[in-house]
């Protein structure tokens, strides 16, 4: 009995090491978030599709998943590794977004914030615009109430070209008024993107 157990667990193993994934494999698409490839980090192999499912040559978010994959197949996010191809391509848009009182003017808070890449141009009764250096694409702009604004209510979201962010501000599910809309003077939206260089 012992040794059929043996034998069950060494026929077990070797099922199992000839299932594992090699790096560079695609995933069976049930695998774990850690080995799901995420975009092509390489010369595209497939007619243009990328070697881990990008869409070109220039696809250069590949690598694994959220945790990260081995060594040259991107780091944590699936973002290149430091001095990996594509590094130094994708630029940071980052703020903290404040306006003290209704009608005192949106600004980006400095001193314990850092705003990155990003300046309020203009805000009117429909939207606040930001703008920042012109970009080739944008990867992705989100916009969010902080801890006080969330239980009021307010909600945000962001559109975005190449060199402009446009926030429009929502209370319960209708459109908020921004010259009008201030919940105190450490009331924040939050905004965080990344875009490509030119």
């Amino acid at each position: 009995m012992r040794r059929l157990r043996v034998a069950a667990a060494v026929a077990a193993v070797a099922v199992l090491a000839t299932a594992a994934v090699a790096p560079g494999t695609p995933p069976h698409p049930g695998g774990p978030a850690a080995e799901r490839p995420v975009g092509g980090d390489g010369p595209a192999a497939d007619g243009g599709f990328g070697a881990f499912g990008g869409f070109d040559d220039f696809d250069d978010f590949g690598g694994y998943g959220a945790v990260g994959g081995p060594a040259g197949q991107g780091g944590p996010g699936g973002f290149p590794r430091p001095g990996g191809f594509g590094t130094g391509r994708l630029r940071t848009l980052a703020g903290v977004l404040r306006q003290d009182r209704p009608g005192s003017g949106w600004y980006l808070v400095g001193g314990a914030h850092l705003a990155l890449n990003l300046e309020v141009a203009y805000a009117d009764h429909q939207q606040i615009v930001l703008r920042f250096p012109t970009a080739r694409r944008v990867v992705s702009v989100l916009c969010g109430p902080d801890e006080t604004y969330a239980p009021l209510g307010y909600s945000c979201g962001a559109s975005v070209s190449l060199d402009e962010v446009r926030v429009r501000l929502g209370r319960n599910g209708r459109p908020a008024d921004p010259t009008a809309t201030a919940a105190g003077r450490y009331a924040n939206f939050w905004l965080l993107g990344l875009v490509e260089q030119r």
